[in-house]
């Protein structure tokens, strides 16, 4: 007998004592003194303010949206405003490794999308939820967001919104902090977006060419 038929029984077989008249009564009579009109417009009112939250939402420009996005995250990526920051960051580490498309995704649990444009990667990697893959002196990384981030950006300079790609602009050098094992390593102008519960870091291009290949990433 399964747990859900049992506490069927269990209902069935519960003698449950008779209500007095004179409580049943009372109980209906108070239910019905409630005002009417009282009960709709406190629904009503609730309504209102979560539209209006919505309305004042969808009313944000292009910066203040960006803002908002600061302060939560951006897919995977943690953004986090600091005083001051590098000048100059090292090209992009190169990936070392040699899967194919199928082994990295049998090894990260995902299918990668890579951007069609630049062909077969020089080199890919994968762990468990996440793949990076590398061309001459670019490298993306893509991994699944969950609820904690996977990197922390210590950036100093203002994000630039990609409406394009649903992403964001990280246009200076800035601190990559991988917060499970607090590496730290300074990445140079990055592109990151989210997508199906992917996020991307393209690093490596300017900005225009590296909107141009996430938009042709498949």
């Amino acid at each position: 007998m399964s747990l859900e038929d049992e506490l069927r029984a269990v209902g069935r077989s519960a003698v449950v004592p008779p209500v007095a008249d004179d409580l049943t009564a009372a109980v209906l009579t108070r239910v019905a003194d409630l005002p009417v009109r009282k009960r709709l417009r406190d629904r009503w009112r609730a309504f209102v303010a979560g539209f209006l939250v919505l309305v004042a939402g969808a009313a944000l420009t292009p910066p203040v949206r960006a803002t908002v996005a600061e302060w939560l995250q951006i897919g995977g990526v943690q953004a986090q405003p600091v005083g001051s920051g590098p000048s100059t960051a090292p090209p992009p580490p190169t990936v070392s490794g040699h899967l194919s498309v199928d082994q990295a995704a049998s090894v990260a649990g995902f299918t990668p999308k890579l951007p069609k444009a630049l062909g077969a990667p020089s080199g890919m990697e994968a762990s468990r939820g996440f793949i990076a893959a590398s061309w001459d002196g670019l490298r993306l990384e893509q991994f699944q967001s969950g609820i904690s981030p996977l990197y922390a950006k210590k950036y100093y300079d203002r994000l630039e919104r990609v409406p394009e790609v649903n992403g964001f602009w990280f246009s200076t050098p800035h601190e990559l902090v991988l917060l499970d094992e607090r590496v730290v390593r300074i990445a140079g102008p990055t592109l990151v977006w989210e997508r199906d519960g992917v996020t991307f870091r393209l690093e490596g291009a300017g900005k225009a060419r590296a909107v141009e290949l996430a938009a042709g990433t498949f």
